[in-house]
This record gives structure tokens, C-alpha cells and sequence, in this order.
């Protein structure tokens, strides 16, 4: 509720500053919905061992996404993510989607457009801890496949919002058809990744959940 209140402020001062001000005031939305997951984690009686799990699930992500750091569009750290948010639950999840994000750009670079893949990929996590372990693979599919895109979306405003001028349905559709060709590529290959061993991946990251108590 409160980041439904958020956006509606934010929608609120674009249409009275104009759109010189989109992108500071975007900004301005991710810092604030940042704080109030880091401040709800900070809250929460956390133990030695989550913390290394949550640091597991993130170096994996990131290690996987330096690895297959020459093919643009083909990388598992949504995978990775997915997996770990459903056995960790949703604010950890979104915790997990930012610092992947943050410290994966401590090797591609860092730049304006870090905020950004660290709500993209904070997003994912959440909602793939909304999840059950017992989810379906043909769910855990097609969530995967959406998913790519999701991430290429949000960053897609975020080039609509600072780089478009003017800002019109046309320019609009040409900056998604630009991106159309990576946006696909990752969702396949999340989706694919889902499919093949999800479960499995799953069922190990489940067993040291229950294994040491963890997110209980």
C-alpha cells in the first residue's frame, strides 16, 4: 500500500514539474522504495547463517553473470534469484535482486542506470517469493520467461525517461522493439534454466533452509 501511495506521488509531481523532472523524480521514487525494504530487513531478527545464505545466493548470481559476461542477453542471475527467493520469502528477495544488481556493477560498471537494474531485479525477487516451493514447473517456466522481460521493461523507462525527448507513443514502441531482441534472449534462457533444473535447485536450497532453520 504504501509504494502504491509512493507512485501516486511521484505520477502527481511529473505532471506538475513536467517531464524536465522524470528523471529525478524516478530517482527520487527508487531511493525511497529502497529505504523501506533495507529499513523492514534491518527490523527483522536476522542470524548469522541467513545472512550467508542471502551472501550464497548473491555470489552466485553475480559470479554467473561475469562468467558469461561476452554474450549480452544470456545470463543466470535471474535464475539464481528465483531460486533463492522462493525459499527465502519476498523481502529477502528483494534484498537479494539489489545487491546483485549493485555489486555485479562493481565489475560492468556502475552508473545511473545501477538504481535502476537494482529495483528491476528487487521486483523479481519479491515476486518470486510470493512463491511455494511446491510451484509447478510449468509456472516456475513461464514466470521465468516473463521475468526477462520485466527487467528489460523497467529498464526501458528508465532510457525513456532520461534519454527520449520527445516522449510519444511512436518513440516509445521503437525504444521496446529496440530492446525486443535481448529482452527475449534472457527471458529464454531464464525459462530454460527453470525447466531443466529448477526443481532441483530448489529442492538443495530448500534442504539447507530446513537443514539450519533458516527464514522461519
Amino acid at each position: 500500500m504504501l509504494l502504491l501511495v509512493l507512485s501516486a506521488i511521484l505520477l502527481l509531481l511529473m505532471m506538475i514539474f513536467s517531464s524536465k523532472n522524470y528523471l529525478l523524480f524516478s530517482f527520487g521514487f527508487l531511493v525511497l522504495t529502497f529505504g523501506i525494504y533495507f529499513w523492514q530487513f534491518e527490523r527483522a531478527n536476522h542470524n548469522s547463517r541467513e545472512i550467508v545464505f542471502i551472501a550464497i545466493i548473491c555470489a552466485l548470481a553475480v559470479v554467473g553473470r561475469i562468467i558469461f559476461a561476452a554474450l549480452p542477453a544470456v545470463k543466470p542471475e535471474l535464475f539464481i534469484l528465483i531460486m533463492g527467493a522462493i525459499v527465502s520469502g519476498p523481502e529477502t528477495g528483494f534484498l537479494m535482486g539489489t545487491i546483485i544488481a549493485l555489486t555485479s556493477n562493481m565489475y560492468f560498471g556502475q552508473g545511473v542506470w545501477t538504481p535502476w537494474q537494482m529495483f528491476a531485479l528487487g521486483v523479481i525477487g519479491l515476486i518470486s517469493g510470493l512463491m511455494s516451493e511446491k510451484v509447478p514447473t510449468w509456472i516456475l517456466v513461464i514466470w521465468g520467461f516473463a521475468s526477462g522481460f520485466i527487467m528489460g521493461w523497467i529498464m526501458d523507462v528508465y532510457y525513456i525517461v532520461g534519454f527520449v525527448d520527445p516522449i510519444t507513443f511512436k518513440s516509445i514502441l521503437m525504444s521496446l522493439a529496440a530492446s525486443f531482441y535481448f529482452d527475449f534472449v534472457h527471458a529464454i534462457f531464464t525459462a530454460v534454466l527453470l525447466l531443466l533444473v529448477g526443481k532441483r535447485w530448489i529442492k538443495l536450497f530448500r534442504n539447507y533452509q530446513r537443514k539450519y532453520a533458516l527464514f522461519e
